[in-house]
């Protein structure tokens, strides 16, 4: 064997080891057979390298002096060690089979598990091992991270972090806050009670400690929810109405201030939920200390697109919606202003008032002749429109033109064309990583495609431009197109951050096409992606029982555990899946590993409704059995 050999046999050992590592308990007969094989491969490198160093990016492993990025399992395990902040990996002459095992358990382990134990080093140090060395990526500088890849790390660290008090790490996240909140969703935050109360406790420990800090993560944590363009529900505006709690009418009129001086994020959408945030009882308090605020701080005579944007907000379609303390606060600060003694020629400014007043003329408009005027100057100015990318203003004119066709002034083939033209902009403007204000909403009010499917697979998967808007309009646009959608994923098979991306992207659309879409994902990918694709299939609304169940009968207990925790949300499902997981017939004890490597899934997932099935179990008699007696006596005894 030469040393090219022994490199591709090493990186080869390695995934498989690391695979069945995630897969298979320590004990497992699959995950020891890849354990010793592994040490074969390891020993057969050390012949040339000693030690073996391998480094780890994102995307690429560096090894004996050159990057391994071409090869399609060093690419996936390159991102497997760097999700597990691993930055590198040394294995040293004198290696034995029961160290390596240990330490590939570990590194097995889910990043928070990791942390918990006080890092992979640690847990290397602690079973005294002289023969394999880890160095970690610093886990600090995710205090202010972002992406798939480290957002279980930050929240696990900032509910640490908030719940031991810790002042010094506490101090860290609000200063980098600003980035760290980026990890969260209005969907995380109002579904996780944990991590709505450190939020709440992040901003209460400031309020007390730096008042500057305080302001600052009040206004970024608010910022998330009003400018996330979300339709938020009561019941949801309560949970997170709490966040806000020690905040008072000076602090809320800070923010709203905030929100005030920045015209791309003025609009009525957020500004009623602010109102709602805030409460109506402090509306008129906050009204009055924003009047107080604002002297001095905003000079709207050298600001005239905000001029016009507040202007906009109490003129427009949408004006009733504003809250009238509000209301008179916003023209209060309007009232007074005159640019008669100011020289400026904004042609943009001048342009967007021409579409404005075109509208208002259009929603007025009665008369058929008049109106069909008024269409014709709309479509002369339909590149300016669109250049413009006002999408607030493509939102109040489609409305009015539905409104307008319902009401019997506009006919259908008229709307048709308008809609055209709004549907090419729409859809060819959503791909962008930051989604414009109001594109989203326009998104979702367009009732057909007016591109190709084609056009569609091409920004998904030659731009890979995977986003959450793009991707559920070609699901809800083009579901007879799947079977070439999945050709094109089979493609992106070896691409675990493409289809990671996808996943999470598929979760959170939650349409009735998204499972099949995940299944076919998961069909693609290897265990890592399986898991997370079960993963996912927890938040859905729409599941598939027989598929889960089969997964019941895999050989692999990650996947079994994974099956479970979708289905333990039903009861009838979370029983039928205990029959098939402990009612496996064992004559003579033939079967009692497999029943043993369930019972542990069951002690894991804490599934108390099993206790019946346990209680039989401690209770069979023969030697053969004494091993699932004694476990099933234990896992009792723990719940006891």
């Amino acid at each position: 064997m030469d040393k090219e050999e022994a490199l591709t046999g090493f990186l080869k050992g390695l995934r498989i080891a690391i695979n069945n590592a995630l897969a298979y308990s320590r004990q497992h007969p699959y995950f020891l057979k890849s354990t010793q094989e592994f040490k074969e491969k390891i020993d057969a490198l050390l012949t040339f390298l000693d030690p073996i160093k391998i480094s780890a990016t994102s995307g690429s492993l560096f090894l004996d002096g050159k990057y391994w990025d071409k090869i399609v399992s060093s690419v996936e395990l390159a991102q497997v060690l760097h999700q597990r902040k691993i930055k590198s990996i040394e294995f040293k002459s004198g290696l034995v089979v029961s160290e390596l095992a240990d330490a590939l358990s570990f590194l097995a382990l889910q990043p928070k598990e990791i942390l918990k134990r006080g890092g992979l080093s640690r847990l290397l140090r602690d079973m005294d091992s002289r023969h394999i060395c880890i160095e970690e990526l610093d886990y600090s500088g995710l205090l202010g991270g972002q992406g798939e890849a480290t957002k279980d790390i930050w929240l696990y660290l900032f509910n640490e972090a908030v719940e031991k008090r810790d002042a010094q790490k506490i101090n860290e996240f609000a200063d980098n806050f600003s980035e760290g909140v980026k990890n969260l969703s209005v969907k995380k935050v109002v579904e996780d009670n944990k991590l709505r109360e450190n939020l709440h406790g992040l901003l209460h420990y400031l309020k007390d400690g730096d008042k500057e800090k305080y302001l600052k993560c009040s206004r970024e944590l608010s910022s998330l929810f009003l400018n996330s363009g979300a339709q938020i529900s009561a019941d949801n505006v309560s949970k997170l109405k709490g966040l806000f709690s020690d905040l008072d009418g000076n602090d809320f009129a800070d923010l709203l201030l905030s929100q005030i001086s920045d015209s791309s994020r003025l609009n009525t959408l957020n500004l009623e939920l602010f109102s709602r945030l805030a409460g109506e009882e402090r509306a008129e308090k906050i009204a009055f200390r924003l009047a107080d605020k604002v002297k001095g701080k905003i000079e709207l005579s050298n600001k005239p697109a905000l001029y016009k944007k507040i202007k906009d907000l109490l003129s427009g379609p949408d004006a009733q919606t504003v809250s009238p303390a509000y209301h008179l606060a916003l023209f209060t600060l309007i009232k007074d202003i005159s640019f008669k003694d100011t020289l400026f020629f904004d042609r943009e400014q001048l342009r967007s008032n021409y579409h404005t007043a075109i509208l208002n003329l259009l929603i007025q408009e009665k008369n058929a002749e008049d109106l069909s005027m008024i269409l014709e100057k709309l479509g002369r100015e339909w590149m300016n429109i669109n250049q413009g990318k006002d999408y607030q203003f493509l939102n109040y004119l489609l409305g009015a033109l539905r409104q307008k066709n319902k009401s019997g002034e506009l006919s259908a083939s008229v709307l048709e064309g308008i809609e055209k033209r709004i549907g090419e902009a729409v859809e060819n403007g959503i791909w962008d990583e930051a989604v414009p204000q109001g594109l989203a909403q326009l998104a979702d009010a367009l009732d057909k495609s007016y591109l190709t499917v084609d056009f569609y697979l091409d920004k998904i998967f030659r731009e890979n431009k995977l986003n959450t808007h793009g991707l559920k309009l070609f699901l809800r646009f083009f579901p007879a197109s799947l079977s070439i959608f999945y050709e094109y994923l089979r493609s992106r098979r070896a691409d675990l951050e493409f289809l990671n991306q996808a996943i999470q992207i598929l979760s959170e659309i939650d349409l009735s096409v998204s499972l099949p879409v995940l299944k076919e994902v998961f069909f693609s990918g290897n265990e890592l992606i399986k898991l997370e694709v079960l993963k996912a299939m927890r938040n859905s609304t729409v599941v598939d029982t027989e598929f889960l169940f089969s997964l019941l009968g895999e050989k692999s207990i990650a996947l079994r555990k994974g099956a479970l925790r979708v289905l333990r949300k039903n009861d009838a499902d979370r029983n039928k899946a205990l029959s098939l997981l402990l009612g496996v017939p064992s004559p003579w004890g033939s079967r009692n590993q497999l029943i043993l490597e369930n019972v542990k899934i069951i002690e894991d997932l804490w599934l108390k409704e099993a206790s019946d099935y346990l209680v039989a179990f401690s209770k069979r008699r023969f030697f053969w059995n004494k091993n699932l007696r004694n476990e099933a006596l234990e896992v009792l005894k723990k719940w006891e």
